[in-house]
């Protein structure tokens, strides 16, 4: 019998839905084949960090058994926390393993014959992945007649905004048909540490019996039959403060670090500094082919509000792009409805097209000029042509900027779109005296639409320092900038249970303004179990810009693995795989005819492999996995090293194309010696290892038999690898052995045992 296993990609070609099982041969979903029978929503909104669990049980109406495509969006500052698929009764949960051993261990599985998925951001590799939001895990086995449960949980950081919030969870569908839910149940609690002015779900088609307090609101729903037509919405509010307090709350588990987060709702200044000045806007709208459906619709709503928003004394300029940058005039001109008019039709005779020159567009706008200037983007930031990696783009354009004149210089405005839209970048570029604003393609626009133009013509909250004393931890900014009438956040960590006085003091309109708060950070509190994960996520968010600027580096992505092991959540770098444990298990896997497997475009109808050693083979395409496949015998004699392969790739009008592929032959096992910090030990002691090995190793796993296995990691400071076994407090005493094992990418295993005493 197959076992169940399943992974999570997030896939780019993809513009999903939340939750929509496909079966692989399908495009959309057909509730005779496959329908959804049970929905459950739990929904728990601590302060700013909402958890959102999800519960979908699935009917195969055929007496075929299936596999699917399990597609969802995240929220836009959402991410992946827990996963689980059910095999019949037994819960088989997501472990989080680093991205290339996930992947190892797929290709492993599928060998066997059994039917294995992956979870992951992006399926070509972390720099896609570093780009979307949109994940797609593959479900196999769908019994005949029977059921497949899945579970997803994904947390979600939500903003505050002129002292309004907004929360959604995104049901309503994309491109697919809506789904209907046989039975649909939802629980929502939200606990406010600012008392809560109104809450209101503004969804219609979930009639939710709310029950409110100032500081706590629950919420609960029951349905039979339910469309899942829109997504599930909620607007809440608060008084504006009558002072810039600061709030704070800690998490700490004994013998761990504790977490804090301080935060303040800025209040608004009692007139600003530039309110009623005339502006200057530019707008870049984006009209590549990449812009299309929901994405366009929502970029040429949010572009007609910004124009009609337009008052007497205000100019403006509008700039198209794709391949090329077309302006509507050579410079800003009055805002005059008759020009607000002409700019409308100027977008609606446009045509989508090309590739998109961000680049282009960024320095076309830096060449406009005007009073009070602004430079509004509106699209999905997916460069593809000019310069296209995020760093090096974002770090262009603020050269560009810094060389404007100082009172001249624009603030960069960007109002993103679409599931892929790609926020690493933009949240660099808006770092030029800017703001940044994000919705997916399918969730409400008119929240998020009008925080954001009422921001145009304020000016963020300037030179924000947060401090503690005594001092703790590294310490975050949650929020890219902080306007007034919105939250500024800061989470850091902290190893002393001793009073911390904290002070917040920045520039708001033109004056100057402080905060302070002391407190006395918890020895062990369980108020706020969720704080380590938002903290370890603020820390992998500023590795990976560091990665977009600077370039990867096996440090950094090591540190990113480790904190996403240890706190669970999904990054570049890391998979989350649900499978039988007994399939993780690191496994001797002989060397044999090695596989070659190549990704093309659709429109390929063929392709053929050219080896270094003469052999011709055509490639056969396995069209449940969108990949050609072949496999070779290498010849024996062939010496270990890299050798290319020449790809010939005829697509189906006849053109042919050339392309090349690098495989490796590896046949010696690595090396290992291994030393011991010490060879006699009590149960509950922790052996300390360094392990010497051979270049070529991928992995080293030490074990001890009933212990957890022990992977070791590359250790700079003592120029080899480290780690740590820990001896079980219940094992009897006498005589082990520890066995390390090394494997390389070719699945070579090299072994050595060291024997160690454990006394009573």
């Amino acid at each position: 019998m197959k076992r169940a296993l399943l992974c999570l990609v997030c896939a780019m070609p993809l513009f999903g839905d939340a939750g929509v099982l496909l079966p692989t041969d399908a495009k959309q979903p057909d509730p005779a084949v496959l329908s959804l029978r049970e929905m459950s929503i739990d929904v728990v909104i601590d302060n700013a960090d909402a958890r959102v669990s999800i519960r979908q049980i699935y009917a195969n109406h055929t007496g075929r058994v299936l596999e699917g495509n399990y597609i969802f969006a995240l929220p836009g500052r959402g991410i992946v926390s827990d996963f689980a698929v059910w095999d019949d009764v037994t819960r088989i949960p997501g472990v989080i393993l680093e991205r290339k051993r996930a992947d190892e261990i797929y290709n492993d599985i599928r060998m066997q014959v059994l039917d294995p998925g992956l979870l992951q951001m992006g399926e070509r590799g972390p720099d896609e992945a570093r780009r979307g939001a949109e994940f797609v895990a593959r479900v196999a086995p769908i019994p005949p007649w029977g059921n497949k449960r899945i579970e997803i949980e994904y947390h979600e950081r939500l903003s505050i905004e002129q002292f309004k919030g907004f929360f959604a969870i995104p049901l309503r569908p994309d491109v697919y048909r809506a789904q209907t839910a046989g039975k649909l149940t939802l629980h929502f609690e939200f606990r406010s540490e600012r008392p809560l002015q109104s809450f209101t779900i503004t969804s219609k088609a979930y009639p939710v019996q709310i029950r409110q307090t100032e500081s706590l609101v629950r919420a609960d729903f029951e349905g039979q039959d339910v469309n899942l037509s829109e997504d599930l919405a909620a607007e809440y509010s608060f008084a504006e403060p009558k002072a810039d307090a600061l709030a704070v709350i800690a998490h700490r588990d004994s013998g761990e670090p504790g977490f804090f987060e301080a935060s303040t709702l800025l209040r608004l200044p009692r007139q600003s500094a530039g309110a009623g000045a005339p502006r200057t806007i530019v707008a870049l709208f984006d009209t590549s082919l990449s812009m299309q459906w929901e994405k366009l619709e929502r970029s040429y709503q949010a572009l007609e509000r910004l124009l009609r928003s337009l008052k007497a004394g205000d100019r403006f300029n509008l700039l198209l792009f794709n391949s090329d940058v077309s302006a509507m005039a050579p410079a800003p001109v009055a805002a005059s409805p008759d020009a607000v008019e002409k700019a409308l039709v100027f977008v609606r005779q446009s045509r989508l097209r090309g590739d998109t020159n961000l680049q282009a567009a960024l320095g076309a706008a830096l060449k406009q000029t005007g009073s009070n200037l602004y430079v509004v983007l509106l699209g999905d930031g997916g460069a593809t042509s000019g310069i296209i990696q995020n760093g090096k783009l974002a770090e262009w354009y603020m050269a560009q900027w810094n060389r404007v004149a100082e009172k001249q210089r624009p603030r960069t405005y960007i109002f993103a779109v679409g599931d892929d839209a790609n926020i690493p970048l933009l949240k660099m570029l808006a770092r030029a005296k800017g703001a940044l604003e994000h919705v997916r393609s399918t969730e409400p626009v008119d929240f998020k639409l009008n925080a954001f133009l009422a921001k145009i013509g304020r000016d963020p909250v300037e030179r924000l320092e947060f401090a503690a004393t005594p001092a703790v931890g590294l310490v975050y900014p949650l929020e890219e900038a902080a306007f007034p009438g919105s939250v500024a956040t800061w989470v850091g960590t902290y190893s002393a249970s001793v009073r911390t006085a904290f002070r917040l003091r920045g520039v708001r309109e033109g004056a100057p303004f402080e905060t302070r708060k002391s407190v006395s950070l918890p020895a062990n509190s369980a108020a706020h179990p969720d704080l380590p994960r938002t903290w370890a996520k603020a820390r992998v968010d500023a590795l990976l810009e560091k990665i977009e600027r600077e370039g990867e580096s096996q440090a950094l992505i090591d540190e990113i693995v480790r904190l996403a092991r240890k706190y669970k959540f999904v990054t570049p770098y890391t998979s989350f795989l649900a499978a039988p444990r007994a399939l993780l298990r690191p496994r001797l896997i002989r060397p044999g005819d090695p596989v070659l497997r190549v990704k093309t475009d659709p429109s390929i109808a063929s392709v053929t492999a050219v080896f270094p050693f003469g052999l011709v083979k055509k490639l056969r395409y396995l069209s449940q996995e969108d990949t050609w496949q072949t496999r070779f015998l290498a010849p024996s004699d062939m010496r270990d090293g890299t050798y290319s392969v020449r790809l010939i790739l005829r697509d189906r009008e006849g053109r042919t194309f050339r392309e090349s592929k690098t495989f490796v032959i590896a046949s010696k096992p690595p090396v290992l010696h291994v030393r011991l910090d010490k060879t006699r030990c009590r149960p509950g002691d922790v052996i300390r290892l360094r392990v010497n090995a051979s270049e070529t190793a991928r992995t080293i796993v030490a074990r001890l038999y009933g212990a957890a296995p022990a992977y070791m990691r590359w250790n700079p400071a003592m120029s080899s690898n480290s780690g740590e076994v820990f001896v079980p407090a219940h094992l009897a005493a006498g005589r082990y052995k520890i066995t390390v094992t090394a494997e390389d990418f070719a699945h070579n295993i090299g072994t050595e045992e060291v024997s160690i005493e454990v006394v009573p």
